[in-house]
């Protein structure tokens, strides 16, 4: 009897962890063959959906994840792999901070022309920004700019929200080591189950 107790207790204990780990494996599984390390082998799409972040890191200085994902987006662009570039973040970050002003500035200073360059200020998470790029502004071709782990979510989510995708597919930017890095991929974690729960919150509506 004891044993059947500590069992079922061990087993309630790592059961959480095992969900985790799932959700984390199956979100990267799906996007193989659909997300790219290298712009040459990069299909042209007409829009690259450029996810927001904001130039300063959360406590203080530069943020990486921002200037890599610059980046990423200005060495499709000049490769012709993307014909426009729609930028989706938060328009109030960190209080103040307008994401998609911030990276359109930066893209602009390094010569991707302002007149290719669209702002969507409330992609205010993931999901918001994958279902505004397609159902608000259209876009059907699209590869989505990020880092790695964050264009996994993204994508798994465009191909299980019922979205009108034509062609889907990542590049990815190249991701920070940092103590604050870590955390951010120590967090991806739990974002993938929370966004295994939005999905179905999202198809029950």
């Amino acid at each position: 009897m004891k044993k059947t107790i500590l069992f079922t207790l061990l087993a309630l204990m790592f059961l959480p962890v095992v969900v985790v780990l799932v959700c984390y494996a199956v979100v990267a599984y799906e996007a193989r063959g659909v997300i790219y390390d290298s712009v040459d082998d990069v299909v042209a799409t007409e829009y690259g959906l450029l996810l927001g972040t904001t130039p300063q890191a959360r406590m203080g200085g530069c943020n990486y994840f921002f200037t890599y994902r610059i980046d990423a987006a200005e060495a499709l662009f000049k490769a012709k792999k993307i014909e426009r570039i729609l930028i989706s973040g938060d328009d109030d970050s960190l209080g103040g901070v307008d994401e998609t002003v911030c990276m359109r500035d930066s893209l602009v200073a390094r010569g991707v022309p302002s007149d290719v360059i669209v702002l969507d200020g409330k992609g205010l998470s993931t999901i918001d920004s994958v279902v505004r790029a397609n159902e608000l502004y259209g876009c059907k071709s699209v590869t989505v700019i990020s880092q790695r782990f964050h264009n996994e979510r993204a994508l798994y989510l465009a191909s299980h929200l019922g979205l009108d995708f034509m062609k889907l597919q990542a590049y990815n930017a190249r991701s920070p080591y940092s103590m604050w890095a870590y955390v951010t991929y120590y967090r991806e974690f739990l974002a993938r189950v929370k966004m295994f729960i939005d999905i179905v919150r999202v198809r029950l509506q």
